[in-house]
C-alpha cells in the first residue's frame, strides 16, 4: 500500500523501517517527469520521446495511479456526486480531471511522432497479401469495380506499386525506428485499454480510450507494410527456403534481434499476426514465417544466452528480446532450453540478489526486467508446456480438465526485491541500477 496511508498509531505492529516500494514518491517522480519541463541534460534523449512517455506510463499504471473510484469519475464526467465543493467538482474530482487530461496529452504527444513514408512492393506482392491489398486499395480510393484492379492495371505498365507506410519516429518529424515505434504502441494500447475497459460510456477514461484507438486502427496496416520492408532476408539453402529472416531498426539501419521483438510485439497487440485472410492463400503471413525463428534461434550462443547477431556475446537486453519474440511466435522449442535456462540463472548474484547483464559484469538494476522478465516468459513457456501435457493425458483417460497455474518463479524472488527496494530505490522517488549511480 502507498506509503502515506500508514499513520502512527493506526497498527500496532506498523515499523516505519520497515523494506517497502514508496509508491507515493514514486507515482511524484514519475508526474514530474511527464508534466514539468526538463533540464537541458535531456537534449541526449531528444529521439526518444515515445521511450520516455512508455517508460512514466507504464510505471503510473502499473502502481495503480490511474484507479479511480467510480463515484468520483461520474462527478468529473458532469454526472454529479456527493460532496462536491462550490465550483462543482471536490478535490478527488479534480484529480480524475487532471488524470483525463493527461492522457490526452500522452495521445497527442505519441500521435504528433508518427511519419509516413512512401514504400514500394512488387505488384505480386501486393496482388497476394489481403493487408497490403486493402491498404492499396484506401489509399487509391476505391469506388468502382474497375479502381477494385488497379494493382492489376499497373502490373502491364510497371513492376511496384506505391504505398504510403509509416511508423513512430523519436520525435515530431523524425524518420520512423522500430523502437520508438513500440513504446508508442504500447502506450497507445494502456491509454486505450484504461478507457475502453471502463462499462459505463460517459467514464471521463473513454474519451482518451477512443481517441488512442482510433490512431491505432488507423496506423495499424500502415505499419504493416513498414514492417515488411524492414526484413533482410538471408541466403537459400539447397531446397530454396531461406535460412533466416532479420529485421533492420530502421531503413538502413542496424541488425539485431531488438528489431525482431520491437516489431512482433506490436504486431501481436495490432492482431497483425492473424492469419492473412486470403481466399487464395488462407496462411501467407510474412510476419510469421519459419525463417524468422530460424534466425533468431541462430543468435543463440554456447553459454545458452543470446547475443544481437549470431556470435555476438550473450546479453540480458538482448536474450529477452529473442526469448520474447519466439513466445510470440510459438518457436520457444526451436532453442536449447536448457542452456537459456542454465544461463539465466547464473546471472541472479548470490550475495547481491541483483542481476547482471553478461557474464562477469556487474549487478545492474535494470537487469531486473530484461534477465527476470526473461525468466518469467520461459516460465509460463514451461507451464504451458506442462499444462498441454496433462490436457493430453486426461483427454486420453477420460478425466475431467484441470486447470493449474502457479505464479512461482524460478530464481530468488525475495533477493530480488530487497536489492530493488534496498539498493535500487531512491527515497525522493525514482530507481537507479546500483547505489552512488544517479536515478
Amino acid at each position: 500500500p502507498p506509503i502515506n496511508n500508514y499513520k502512527k498509531g493506526s497498527d500496532d505492529n506498523f515499523d516505519p523501517y520497515a523494506i517497502r516500494l514508496l509508491r507515493s514518491a514514486h507515482i511524484s517522480y514519475l508526474l514530474n517527469a511527464l508534466t514539468n519541463p526538463l533540464s537541458r541534460g535531456f537534449v541526449s534523449l531528444d529521439a526518444s520521446h515515445p521511450w520516455m512517455v512508455y517508460w512514466c506510463l507504464h510505471s503510473l499504471d502499473l502502481l495503480g495511479y490511474f484507479d479511480v473510484v467510480d463515484n468520483n469519475a461520474n462527478a468529473a464526467g458532469g454526472l454529479g456526486g456527493n460532496g462536491l465543493s462550490d465550483n462543482g467538482y471536490g478535490f478527488e474530482e479534480i484529480e480524475v480531471l487532471q488524470k483525463v487530461e493527461l492522457l490526452k496529452r500522452i495521445v497527442s504527444t505519441v500521435e504528433h511522432c508518427w511519419k509516413d513514408v512512401p514504400l514500394y512492393f512488387e505488384v505480386e506482392q501486393v496482388a497476394n497479401d489481403a493487408r497490403l491489398k486493402t491498404l492499396y486499395d484506401k489509399q487509391n480510393v476505391v469506388n468502382d469495380v474497375n479502381d477494385v484492379n488497379n494493382y492489376k492495371s499497373t502490373a502491364r505498365k510497371t513492376s511496384n506499386v506505391s504505398i504510403t507506410g509509416g511508423g513512430f519516429g523519436g520525435g515530431p518529424q523524425q524518420m520512423p525506428h522500430c523502437a520508438p515505434t513500440y513504446a508508442a504502441v504500447l502506450s497507445l494500447c494502456i491509454v486505450a485499454s484504461l478507457g475502453l475497459e471502463r462499462k459505463k460510456e460517459d467514464h471521463p477514461y473513454r474519451t482518451p480510450g477512443r481517441r488512442a484507438m482510433e490512431v491505432l486502427t488507423k496506423r495499424r496496416l500502415q505499419l504493416y507494410a513498414y514492417f515488411l520492408t524492414l526484413r533482410e532476408r538471408g541466403t537459400t539453402d539447397d531446397g530454396g527456403e531461406e535460412r533466416g529472416t532479420a529485421f533492420r531498426m530502421q531503413h538502413d539501419g542496424e541488425i539485431d534481434v531488438r528489431a525482431s521483438y520491437c516489431l512482433l510485439a506490436p504486431c501481436y497487440l495490432l492482431g497483425l499476426l492473424d492469419v492473412n485472410n486470403d481466399k487464395n492463400n488462407s496462411n501467407n503471413n510474412p510476419l510469421q514465417h519459419p525463417s524468422i525463428s530460424r534466425h533468431i534461434a541462430s543468435c543463440q550462443t554456447f553459454e545458452g544466452g543470446f547475443g544481437a547477431e549470431p556470435s555476438n556475446e550473450a546479453h540480458g537486453g538482448y536474450t529477452f528480446c529473442a526469448l520474447a519474440a519466439l513466445r510470440i511466435l510459438g518457436s520457444v522449442s526451436t532453442i536449447d532450453v536448457g542452456a537459456l535456462s542454465s544461463w539465466l540463472a547464473r546471472r541472479q548474484m548470490g550475495f547481491e540478489g541483483g542481476f547482471q547483464g553478461r557474464t562477469n559484469k556487474l549487478v545492474d538494476g535494470c537487469y531486473s526486467f530484461w534477465q527476470g522478465g526473461a525468466v518469467a516468459v520461459l516460465d509460463g513457456w514451461y507451464g504451458d508446456t506442462i499444462d498441454d501435457d496433462e490436457e493430453k493425458e486426461e483427454e486420453e483417460d477420460g478425466e475431467e480438465k484441470k486447470t493449474s497455474s502457479t505464479t512461482e518463479l524460478s530464481y530468488d524472488e525475495i533477493m530480488l526485491q530487497r536489492y530493488i527496494l534496498l539498493c535500487a530505490q531512491d527515497v525522493n522517488g525514482g530507481l537507479r541500477d546500483k547505489p552512488s549511480k544517479p536515478k
